[in-house]
């Protein structure tokens, strides 16, 4: 943490919320040659909420063909070495394999086209195939799989000190343990940012701060948008002796539970989605049911196992599940990156990229599937 108060009396650009979206954006434009920005994180370390708390999954086959093109981007930054990163980034790659049947296959297979047109390396598997690659599938009610090489899983801690790391080579401050209490707005412009640790002057503000994210803009007076974090639960087993560390994720899509290998053992989780309040989530005992039921169905060679650890984190969604990124249209001067939701690891890089060009150029990109716009 640094600590020189004088050094946040202004800076061109203030991030609010250190987790995926806040770094990558940093970083994004650390890349472009800003270093005037300051990123402030109101716990003792970034990444304690929602982007520490998921299973750092990279998925590129997805439904949405906007997101599926930040996909793609993302997870190719996972296989480089990017700039100013003075480490490889942290990435298992290990593939993903997933599994559907009657409509959920269909939809499955219609997703899988559109990646492939997009550039995805993938295959389509039949059940044969697929309970070769990862035997404890057996049982399963499932037409078949389309597995992607290029996935994998990451380490979110090291990806976000990954981040933070770059950006903090090219001058950009991080302050952690630095909560804002109030935004500054004169004539309809942002003028700066309060915060327990005093005042920043500033012409813009990134609202990045996840469950947070309809808070911090009505601190703002920007534009109303309900934002619902969603919490899901993840189970790990402990160590077993028969899973092989390098299966892919398996996930089916018709029932939604999936499951990898992680630390000898395997992490599972039910999919469920529940609204939840800002903050780290209890863990609700019905969620073990409700990963009892999709098993049954989709695993039922993985009903019974033991559970060493348990957790829920929460994922956020604007009211129609897209992405909100760019120019606020009533408060000039403030930023939109928010509403990752279950999207967040996968896409970083490019959308830390995406924000970062825009916030530069100082346009408002209307046409944007993600503007914030589309809300008014």
């Amino acid at each position: 943490m640094q600590s020189n108060k004088e050094a946040m009396d202004s800076a061109k650009y203030v991030i609010i919320g250190a987790g995926l979206a806040g770094m990558a954006t940093a970083y994004g434009l650390a890349c472009r040659g800003e270093s005037d920005v300051v990123v402030l994180e109101k716990e003792s370390f970034p990444g304690l909420h929602s982007s520490g708390r998921n299973a750092a999954m990279i998925r590129q086959v997805v439904p949405n063909k906007h997101i599926l093109s930040l996909s793609k981007k993302g997870a190719g930054f996972f296989h480089g070495q990017p700039q100013g990163w003075q480490n490889p980034v942290p990435f298992a790659n290990s593939g993903s394999l997933l599994l559907g049947r009657e409509q959920g296959w269909s939809d499955l297979l219609q997703d899988a086209e559109s990646a492939r047109s997009a550039g995805v390396d993938l295959e389509t598997w039949d059940a044969e195939r697929v309970l070769k690659a990862v035997p404890c599938t057996k049982g399963g009610d499932f037409e078949g799989g389309v597995y992607c090489p290029g996935d994998g899983v990451t380490d979110t801690d090291g990806l976000i000190g990954g981040f933070s790391g770059a950006a903090r080579a090219e001058g950009i401050r991080v302050e952690t343990e630095c909560e804002v209490l109030a935004i500054h707005v004169e004539k309809s412009r942002v003028a700066g940012v309060e915060t327990n640790r005093g005042f920043i002057r500033t012409a813009a503000v990134v609202n990045a701060s996840g469950p947070w994210a309809s808070m911090i803009a009505g601190l703002a007076g920007a534009l109303a948008i309900e934002f619902t974090p969603m919490r899901r639960h993840l189970y790990y087993t402990g160590a077993l002796g028969w899973v092989d560390q390098d299966w892919p994720f398996v996930w089916d899509v018709s029932r939604d539970v999936y499951f990898r290998p992680e630390s000898a053992g395997l992490l599972l989780s039910p999919c469920d989605e529940t609204p939840a309040a800002p903050g780290i989530p209890t863990v609700e005992e019905s969620a073990q049911d409700l990963l009892a039921d999709k098993l049954a169905g989709s695993f039922p060679r993985l009903l019974g196992l033991p559970i060493a650890r348990s957790w829920a984190g929460l994922r956020t969604f604007a009211p129609d599940r897209m992405f909100v990124i760019g120019w606020d249209p009533r408060v000039e001067g403030f930023f939109w990156v928010a509403g990752l939701g279950g999207h967040g690891v996968t896409t970083s890089p490019a959308v830390g990229a995406l924000a970062a060009e825009e916030l530069l150029s100082g346009k408002r990109e209307t046409s944007s599937p993600f503007s914030p716009a589309r809300f008014i």
